[in-house]
């Protein structure tokens, strides 16, 4: 079974690496890949860097060698209702454009459900921006459900519609409904999406009160980060015939 996780950043799926076995740096740039080795399964991880435009570019390097028999999204994303706290893991079950009309749907089978019940995870709707906003001002476009807001589902889910590849997006609350970035994403990252700690840098060096949200915004991230590759690990891990079977019965529907 071939399962191709894609990744924005690499403090989304650092603890991942440790977690599965067999290990292999495949390369490093201009999209940084690890190959590991599982019974009966092929798994290969890629770093994309933040934003839909990174996240088909490292998903349409990839497919045309290597098409997935599963296609796992796995990141962090903001709450959109005031229950879904840091670290709390989440499935999508749909997907929107937050300034679009279209509206992608996924199924998923029954034999997922304990899954997802010993592991915790919530059912959530996406909404994906181009850039990060101010959640209580979009919180209108979920109409009271459990939501998340990203950058790349919609895209990603797109992709995998056209492919007809299984698609399953795990996502993790990394800031809640009442945390709202105080710095501006472009100052701190890199021309690949990828945040720079010479761009953190500068920016405290700039506006040294700063330093205080930085790092809490790294510690909600640590959290966030620890759940959710617990979580993914664990569905990789499951039997590659009871995981096929599950691929298989997922769709993507529009």
């Amino acid at each position: 079974m071939k399962i191709l996780i894609l990744a924005t950043l690499r403090q989304e799926h650092s603890p991942l690496r440790k977690l599965l076995p067999g290990r292999q740096v495949v390369r490093g740039q201009p999209v940084k890949e690890f190959a590991f080795k599982l019974p009966d399964k092929e798994v290969v991880l890629l770093e994309s860097g933040m934003g839909a435009e990174w996240a088909e570019k490292a998903l349409q390097s990839k497919m045309p060698g290597f098409m997935p028999d599963l296609l796992i999204f796995s990141g962090f994303a903001g709450g959109l209702h005031p229950d879904l706290k840091i670290g709390s893991v989440c499935l999508t079950v749909r997907a929107r454009e937050k300034s679009g009309d279209g509206l992608y749907n996924f199924s998923f089978p029954k034999d997922l459900d304990d899954f997802l019940f010993r592991n915790q995870i919530i059912r959530v709707m996406a909404i994906s921006s181009g850039f990060p906003e101010n959640k209580k001002d979009i919180c209108s476009l979920a109409d009271g459900q459990m939501a998340v807001l990203d950058m790349e589902t919609v895209k990603v889910a797109e992709i995998a519609l056209e492919r007809n590849v299984p698609f399953v997006c795990f996502r993790d609350i990394s800031d809640c409904l009442h945390h709202d970035l105080e710095f501006n994403l472009d100052d701190i990252c890199d021309g690949r999406g990828r945040v720079s700690l010479l761009g953190v840098f500068m920016t405290v060096l700039k506006r040294p009160s700063l330093a205080k949200a930085f790092f809490l915004s790294w510690r909600r991230s640590r959290v966030a980060a620890d759940t959710l590759c617990r979580s993914v690990a664990a569905f990789v891990r499951i039997p590659a015939d009871a995981l096929v079977k599950m691929a298989k019965e997922i769709r993507v529907e529009r």
